[in-house]
């Protein structure tokens, strides 16, 4: 028997589709989607497509009692806010009070979860673990009339940490372990400086995707390469003025990176551009870099330049081409 319910929200989409099919053979799993008439088959690498076969209903199909979860996996984009409001004022209709698990990118998602379920439970949200996940793998996505393609290649890698909420993620570590994912827990207080590590991750090649090149091509560009490192030596400047520091993943140093990117002047790192885009491009695995999220990423950047007063005028200007072209 499976221990564990977990609510899937964003099954139709890229990391929804990927945490239903991992966790299905180990817990008991209800998708929650949009697009729910449609066939939903996962390609893992070299593989052949398989059906997602777990149960899957609409948001506005939400059950009242049938299906009470431990665990709401949030896995849709940016804004959090309104879902986390939708679902748990149902939860509490029926006093219970589920794990949340974030894996949204940027570094706000757990901040507008807390002020969410402070608004609809009032004191009473402490009893709620709130987890913020990482996930490294890219994952790619294709669309028909009729069919739902994700793809993507294992081992699933992410680090999380609990941000609120009482008690250890044992639990969620067990779960993680069960299905195989290679996972580092953070500890509370490390958080934000995972949240920060992941966004200079998802920075790179933001820049060469805002003049259409892949990452190859914007690094093998002169001027694409030193965009590139622009914006990452500006948000370098803006978590230093916060106070927060970067952390190293495994197989992602990007401490390391950071460091080397701090100190060095753009005209020696420029030798080196090829070798850095095969890296970088290795680790994306071919897949496009996707932009719908931008304002949590350059956006994010310069929100937080805003709040340490340093300026990020490269971030603006990659900003300002992205929303120019959408």
């Amino acid at each position: 028997m499976k221990d564990k319910k977990i609510a899937i929200i964003g099954v139709g989409g890229r990391t929804g589709t990927m945490f239903a099919f991992e966790l299905k053979d180990i817990a008991d799993i209800l998708g929650v989607g949009r697009e729910i008439n449609k066939t939903i088959t996962v390609k893992k690498k070299e593989n052949d497509l398989i059906p997602l076969d777990c149960k899957i209903i609409s948001d506005l199909q939400w059950p009242k009692e049938s299906f009470q979860p431990d665990i709401i996996f949030l896995a849709i984009r940016n804004p959090v806010a309104p879902a986390i409001k939708y679902y748990y004022q149902k939860s509490k209709e029926h006093n219970v009070f589920p794990v949340l698990v974030l894996s949204q990118n940027g570094i706000k998602a757990g901040e507008e979860a807390i002020d969410a379920l402070k608004d609809i439970l009032g004191p009473e949200f402490k009893k709620i673990k709130i987890i913020r996940l990482s996930l490294f793998n890219p994952i790619d996505r294709q669309e028909d009339n009729k069919t739902i393609k994700i793809n993507y290649s294992l081992p699933v890698r992410v680090s999380f940490g609990m941000i609120s909420g009482p008690g250890e993620l044992n639990d969620i570590k067990s779960l993680f372990d069960k299905a195989g994912f290679e996972s580092v827990e953070f500890k509370r207080e490390e958080i934000k400086n995972m949240e920060f590590s992941k966004l200079f991750f998802n920075l790179i090649g933001i820049a060469s995707a805002s003049r259409e090149l892949s990452i190859q091509e914007g690094f093998e560009e002169k001027e694409s390469f030193e965009e590139e490192i622009e914006v990452l030596k500006e948000y370098i400047k803006t978590v230093k003025a916060f106070g927060g520091e970067f952390v190293n993943f495994p197989h992602y140093p990007v401490k390391t990176i950071s460091l080397l990117i701090e100190i060095l002047p753009i005209k020696l790192l420029l030798p080196f551009r090829k070798s850095l885009a095969k890296i970088v491009a290795r680790g994306r695995e071919g897949k496009p870099k996707d932009l719908r999220e931008i304002n949590y990423y350059n956006g994010a950047v310069m929100n937080l330049g805003k709040k340490t007063g340093v300026p990020t005028p490269i971030n603006k200007k990659v900003l300002a081409r992205i929303l120019k072209g959408q």
